[in-house]
């Protein structure tokens, strides 16, 4: 479902918030910025809660920015600022260079925005209306509609022959969750705030989804901040990464220099990928510096070399 105010989704029909989809506009992704952000939820009453604390970060267009961090430190939240969707108490969030929030709205289409739990918002009779919901509101004609519905089901890994017809209430939550991130993607946005996107999947779809947001990321320069809890994801994800931890920024680098540094991540409770402790068990077993790999194509060139070497033993 993609962020914004829109909520006329028919009489008797969950809330599904939209904004229109950009025109003709051919930009490249959307430059996004936080100056100094500080959320307050209920603030003025005794139970006011900081959420977010004088943050400031820049996503470069066409950038895939990762965030992680403890639960509960405020990575939601983060993202409903940044879209838009949550004013501020202080500081200012830029798209483009033009402050958003409040009284100032993002612009039509820039943002899309995937919720937590996306799926719960799901109201159509078939998929097909359920993606194309957004489309049809911009006043698409049918046949933009049906390609932009038939590319973003794609792009999650849905046959809109074989599912366009369906119920969404009929399918399993991994792809009711694919087809919630569909109908954000069908309105072709230049920045797509996704939070924790792979939930529900198997480990087979959760790599094939990471897999094409990195691959529409590439051909289309769209600007993409996931939140995730899984490591080897981001790490597969990112190019860079920022650590949130009780609504204050605590790290932020280049992702491979994160996602190495073992020390950092256990100082937030977060996981090391799984290449890296492979890198690590490595090193101890052939007592060699066995630098560590965040991708597993990485982890399986280093193992093999490491055979060729004679540091492991091959398997019988």
């Amino acid at each position: 479902m993609q962020a914004g105010i829109d909520s006329q989704a028919g009489p008797g029909a969950p809330a599904k918030t939209s904004l229109d989809a950009r025109q003709t506009s051919t930009a490249p992704g959307l430059r996004l910025e936080m100056e100094s952000v500080s959320l307050v939820y209920q603030a003025g009453t005794p139970f006011a809660s900081r959420a977010l604390n004088e943050i400031s970060l820049v996503v470069e267009p066409g950038e895939r920015l990762g965030i992680a961090g403890p639960v509960g430190s405020g990575k939601s939240s983060l993202l409903a600022v940044l879209a838009g969707m949550e004013a501020a108490a202080s500081g200012r969030v830029l798209h483009d260079g033009r402050e958003v929030g409040g009284k100032n709205p993002p612009a039509p289409g820039s943002i899309g925005l995937a919720f937590q739990s996306p799926e719960s918002c799901l109201f159509e009779k078939t998929v097909y209306d359920d993606v194309a919901f957004s489309p049809r509101r911009q006043g698409l004609a049918d046949g933009e509609v049906r390609r932009r519905v038939e590319e973003a089901l794609a792009a999650t890994g849905l046959d809109s022959s074989r599912f366009g017809h369906k119920s969404p209430f009929s399918l399993s939550a991994g792809e009711q969750r694919r087809v919630a991130l569909a109908g954000v993607m069908a309105v072709d946005p230049r920045a797509l705030l996704l939070d924790e996107p792979t939930a529900y999947l198997d480990p087979a779809a959760r790599r094939e989804l990471i897999a094409r947001l990195v691959d529409l990321n590439r051909r289309t320069g769209v600007t993409m901040v996931m939140v995730g809890h899984d490591m080897q994801e981001l790490a597969a994800f990112a190019e860079r990464l920022v650590i949130i931890d009780g609504g204050r920024k605590a790290a932020e680098g280049a992702a491979k220099t994160i996602l190495t540094d073992v020390d950092l991540l256990d100082t937030y409770g977060l996981d090391p990928p799984g290449t890296v402790v492979l890198s690590r068990l490595l090193s101890v077993a052939t007592g060699r510096d066995i630098p560590a790999v965040t991708g597993e194509e990485e982890a399986v060139g280093l193992l093999l070399r490491l055979m060729a070497d004679g540091g492991i033993m091959s398997p019988p």
